[in-house]
């Protein structure tokens, strides 16, 4: 080949050789788990016989609670508290609310933790409200130092009104559920574990243990059971028994059952979480009323 075509033959490989290396360059590339929550770090637990956590793999959540059931749910607890920001769910529930028990209503809940906002949109069997925003905010408390929640009402207090500002601990509140809006969610659900996990422990009344595996929307769980007092002082426990499913991946409390009875027949509340979406793009209207 001639010096000059031999030139000119190098010259284009080396600059179609660039152009595909910064095509590939500007080219989307997978990194990993699309969803944050499958992306979140293990929670560090302690080896068998040592009190010095380990990442390793071998200590599984599932031993991790069978041996320390308490130990285990701060561990998560405080894995959620590091790496949730906020997130978008679907909520089932069901509560005895007097001395009926509701229908079961889905309610699409969305959380962030800065400033620390619930927004619950009911899509099925909405009781008294259809849409309920808390913010934890000066401008949600009112004179009296009481934190308020922006209401929809549902029926016909809609033809009338087409929002309400309303104590969330008030009594209206309270006859549409047995949790104000600020304990809903994965972290609120941790902090009422620990809550009364530590009152019955200071008094000797705490029985919580690990009962193995369970199943939740077709994700495998990790199943614990406390047992309280209720019946001896139903003002100071919340329940007789609580169960609660801890997604096995996700280290996050997917469902809670709480009941009046030890034999689990008498349903106080149930609270479900599917469709879990961890640290999401919220936009600007997320938050919106």
């Amino acid at each position: 080949m001639p010096r000059t075509r031999r030139g000119i033959f190098y010259v284009c490989t080396a600059m179609l050789t660039v152009l595909l290396l910064g095509l590939w360059l500007a080219a989307p590339h997978y990194a990993g788990p699309t969803n944050p929550l499958l992306a979140m770090p293990t929670v560090a637990l302690a080896a068998p016989g040592s009190s010095t956590p380990t990442n390793s793999g071998q200590t599984t959540a599932l031993a991790a609670a069978q041996r320390d059931p308490e130990a285990f749910a701060r561990a998560a607890w405080q894995r959620y508290q590091e790496n949730v920001h906020g997130y978008r769910a679907v909520l089932t529930k069901q509560e005895l609310v007097g001395d009926k028990l509701t229908a079961v209503q889905e309610i699409e809940l969305r959380f962030r933790a800065e400033p620390r906002t619930v927004y619950m949109l009911w899509r099925q069997n909405a009781d008294s409200c259809k849409r309920a925003l808390f913010i934890d905010e000066p401008e949600y408390i009112d004179s009296k130092g009481r934190k308020l929640a922006r209401v929809e009402p549902n029926g016909l207090a809609r033809l009338v009104v087409s929002d309400i500002i309303m104590p969330i601990d008030g009594a209206e509140a309270r006859k549409a559920s047995r949790h104000s809006i600020e304990y809903a969610g994965f972290g609120a659900l941790f902090e009422l574990l620990e809550k009364y996990n530590g009152l019955a422990a200071a008094e000797g009344n705490l029985k919580f243990r690990c009962e193995g595996k369970g199943e939740v929307d077709g994700r495998p769980t990790i199943v614990m059971v406390r047992d309280l007092p209720y019946e001896q002082d139903p003002e100071k426990y919340p329940d007789a028994r609580l169960i609660m499913h801890i997604d096995e991946e996700l280290l996050l409390p997917v469902a809670v059952y709480s009941y009046a009875d030890h034999d689990g027949n008498e349903l106080l509340g149930s609270y479900v979480y599917t469709d879990i979406e961890l640290n999401p793009d919220f936009d600007e209207n997320a938050f919106k009323f």
